[in-house]
């Protein structure tokens, strides 16, 4: 059966101008609003990194490993290596391959797939390649490890556990795919004993870390309406867990927590996603399809706030640091939220990034908690903090 892979920004096109409601032709984003700021954002340091990411529709993920350093890929194949706190170059390299989802890292060992459906293995020290290993496709995600196993999806629905240290494969399973979808993978969440995966049909299983056997699986969200279009319930934005709950979110479906041990549905809400949520302070953060920020209390599904002063202006998925909130948007800006009500606390420019008219944000920011990272389609990387009183 032929499959179709629908960019996400060519898919919301069709379906506005599939739309028989004239109000809803009008697409153009909502102007930004005026606030009183309420933090300062200092920018510790920023650095050019490599390439960055091309015209296509792939996010390239950046790494941190846990022990001060972050880790970029680029779209030429370049790779790169930064201590975290002070954004020092410790290796640079170019691969000469078509990377195409970004880097994964475990405690000695960097990640990337590419487009020619391969998985390298490079010393976090000095980046020296230790292995490669060709699997069934397109690698669109970042590969994932808990140090014994390193986990790859790969775009025909695959799933791929190797061995961090040879590259040898421990198991692999295979899933079956609807006709159409829109481009792209979630990765894998590999812990000790659990790979968890998300799937284009809307389903996530949890299989065995030691033989890829199935654990639970449940279903996000189910496909609906006539046309194969109405019927994408993609699961793009990589599954989050937090305590005993896993949570997930589909695109023209749901976001939903279940429980991590058993599989068990804890509860659903109507939205619509292509991105990670993000956890913190007994909530769950999620980015909608028409940029709505959205807040559920991470026990009951209830919306505790939402925020939809960025309409239309295509925002990424959240990520927590201090005590904000924060995603970026189609035009390059970065918005600082309070995580306790949803107002905006700051905001500001990325540095670096390309000049769009509208585009899909696609390289997700990331934080360690106290320290928001961006990295721009154009290859800058750059660290914030929250400014304190002196």
């Amino acid at each position: 059966m032929l499959r179709y892979l629908l960019p996400i920004a060519v898919f919301i096109s069709l379906l506005g101008c599939s739309s028989k409601n004239e109000k809803e032709l009008d697409l153009e984003a909502v102007d930004l609003v005026k606030f009183e700021a309420s933090v300062k954002l200092n920018r510790i340091w920023s650095r050019k990194a490599g390439s960055g990411q091309d015209n296509r529709y792939t996010r390239f993920s950046v790494a941190l490993d846990g022990q001060g350093n972050i880790y970029t890929a680029g779209y030429k194949g370049d790779v790169q290596s930064f201590e975290a706190n002070t954004g020092k170059k410790g290796w640079s390299i170019n691969t000469d391959e078509p990377i195409s989802g970004g880097v994964g890292v475990d405690t000695n060992t960097v990640y990337f797939g590419t487009y020619n459906g391969t998985v390298h293995a490079l010393d976090s020290r000095s980046g020296e390649q230790l292995w490669q290993v060709e699997i069934s496709s397109e690698v669109l995600s970042a590969p994932v490890s808990n140090g014994d196993l390193v986990v790859a999806t790969t775009i025909d629905g695959r799933v791929f556990a190797l061995d961090t240290k040879t590259g040898e494969q421990r198991w692999s399973y295979d899933h079956a795919l609807p006709v159409l979808t829109v481009r792209g993978t979630a990765s894998a969440v590999v812990t000790a004993s659990q790979v968890i995966v998300a799937f284009d049909n809307g389903q996530v299983l949890s299989l065995s870390a030691s033989d890829g056997s199935t654990q639970w699986e449940f279903r996000v969200a189910r496909p609906q309406g006539r046309t194969e279009l109405d019927r994408i319930v993609d699961i793009d934005g990589t599954p989050i867990i937090d305590g005993g709950y896993l949570y997930a979110g589909s695109f023209q479906g749901n976001v939903a927590a279940v429980s991590r041990g058993s599989g068990r549905v804890m509860w659903t809400k109507a939205a619509s996603t292509s991105y990670s949520m993000a956890a913190a302070q007994g909530k769950v953060f999620v980015s909608t399809e028409d940029s709505r920020i959205q807040a559920f209390n991470a026990i009951t599904g209830e919306l505790e706030w939402e925020n939809f002063e960025l309409k239309r202006r295509n925002t990424s998925g959240p990520v927590v640091f201090d005590s904000f909130l924060a995603v970026t948007d189609g035009y390059g800006y970065v918005h600082v939220l309070n995580q306790s009500d949803g107002k905006f606390a700051a905001r500001f420019k990325m540095p670096g990034g390309k000049q769009r008219s509208r585009g899909m944000p696609r390289i997700p920011l990331l934080s360690d908690g106290e320290i928001l990272y961006t990295y721009a389609d154009g290859g800058k990387l750059s660290a914030y903090t929250v400014k304190t009183e002196e």
